[in-house]
């Protein structure tokens, strides 16, 4: 910048004359900040008829300015984005179930939404004791809709959930035919002797 701008542009700022801006420059090794700072220590500036200076921005301060805005816009378009995502997450979820299945007729069904929001309340332990009960009582849980595959991965952990608590009903089923079958084994055997005359009512007499 030639002396010259500089001095015009220290009175269009600082609203000093001509000469007043020369001196100042002259003193401060024509370094126009310093310049601005010299006359406001000298208290040479004088305020506008306006009572505030009009001062235009420069270049760096546009630029911190427009960094500003876009930060600003970048945070609120990250809002947006978001807000957009988590609508669309909730509107699927209310358009694929959770159903509730025995003998592969749906007694019920409830959308993914309801229920996982359930799973965030108080009734979370009741949920889970009741989702077990059922397993052993024959019913099956799938997750259906047309976002959802059938093969998708919550099927198959039920199925698996499915499987299980049919393994451990049938265990038990095992175990109580086997305790079924000794206990006739063992009247058979008792009732043997009384069949020959040892001791039953059904004896020759003989003692």
């Amino acid at each position: 910048m030639e002396r010259t701008e500089k001095i015009q542009k220290l009175c269009l700022k600082m609203n000093v004359s001509e000469k007043e801006a020369d001196d100042a420059l002259r003193a401060c090794g024509d370094d126009i900040l310093d310049a601005a700072l010299y006359l406001e220590a000298l208290g040479r500036v004088r305020m506008p008829s306006g009572g505030f200076y009009a001062e235009t921005p420069g270049p760096e301060r546009n630029a911190q300015s427009q960094n500003t805005r876009h930060a600003s816009e970048t945070f609120g378009e990250a809002v947006r984005r978001f807000g957009r995502w988590t609508l669309g997450v909730i509107k699927k979820g209310m358009n694929n179930y959770i159903e509730v299945r025995k003998n592969s007729e749906t007694t019920f069904r409830v959308p993914l939404t309801i229920f996982v929001i359930a799973l965030f309340t108080p009734a979370l332990p009741v949920i889970i004791a009741l989702l077990v009960i059922g397993l052993f009582f024959d019913y099956s849980y799938h997750f259906t809709g047309p976002d959802l595959k059938d093969n998708n991965l919550g099927n198959a952990a039920a199925k698996g959930c499915y499987d299980v608590a049919h393994d451990i009903k049938r265990s038990f089923a095992n175990e109580g035919c086997n305790c079924t079958a000794g206990a006739e084994n063992g009247n058979g055997a008792a009732g043997a002797p009384g069949a020959d005359g040892f001791g039953g009512k059904g004896g020759d007499g003989e003692f």
